[in-house]
């Protein structure tokens, strides 16, 4: 069963490592999640990262990486990509371009879906 996870929110939320954190628990539940980052949650997968000292292990784009390692699918929102101004090249390459088109077939073959 796959369960869609709508990520707006930037890598500094708690709301967004929170569902990082989610997706991880999902697998470990032999579920599928689906990572799909829009807005704000585009900036999840940016390469070189910096989290402040407080939460310095908490880089998103590594933790989406991992995520996709074992068994995740993840896209970004190329729309919001761009209206951002952010270059293709400064993420990583392990998550899909997709846009509202994909994300409306996304739901309508996932279970779940869960916005945060």
């Amino acid at each position: 069963m796959s369960i869609l996870l709508l990520i707006n929110e930037a890598p500094s939320s708690s709301k967004t490592w929170n569902a990082l954190r989610l997706a991880t628990a999902l697998i470990g539940q032999d579920q599928k999640p689906i990572i799909f980052l829009m807005n704000d949650g585009v900036f999840n997968v940016m390469k070189n990262q910096k989290p402040p000292d407080e939460i310095k292990g908490q880089s998103t784009s590594i933790k989406i990486k991992e995520l996709v390692d074992i068994g995740a699918k993840a896209y970004y929102c190329s729309q919001c990509l761009e209206t951002r101004g952010i270059n293709k090249n400064l993420i990583i390459s392990e998550i899909s371009k997709s846009n509202l088109l994909e994300l409306a077939s996304i739901i309508k073959e996932t279970s779940k879906i869960i916005s945060m």
